[in-house]
């Protein structure tokens, strides 16, 4: 799923997070579930959470062009991917909306 390239992305404010060389741990602590998250997975976190105001996929896209050496291309699509999963579990939220529905968006 293509999501908005201007979306700021933001951390949930429910979820606390710990790193490891294997990546990272993530603790919801309203639902008490933890996630794990894979080295890269993580990268994309620790930049998201490191931006209080919000990140956009340019913005991520930027960081993560700076450790790997694949396209910019492939780049959006993988951290789109990666951002679309971590807000699906509640974990990021998009523009600061945490539940998104229709009705939500109808009402601008």
């Amino acid at each position: 799923m293509k999501t908005d390239p201007n979306a700021k992305w933001l951390v949930s404010p429910d979820v606390r997070s710990t790193y490891s060389e294997d990546g990272a741990v993530l603790l919801d602590i309203q639902k008490g579930l933890c996630y794990s998250l894979n080295p890269v997975a993580a990268r994309v976190w620790s930049t998201v959470e490191a931006t209080p105001s919000g990140v956009d996929l340019r913005g991520l896209v930027d960081v993560m062009e700076t450790h790997y050496t694949i396209s910019r291309e492939q780049l959006e699509l993988d951290i789109d991917e990666c951002l679309t999963k971590l807000k699906n579990m509640g974990l990021v939220q998009r523009n600061g909306l945490f539940h998104e529905s229709k009705a939500a968006g109808a009402r601008g």
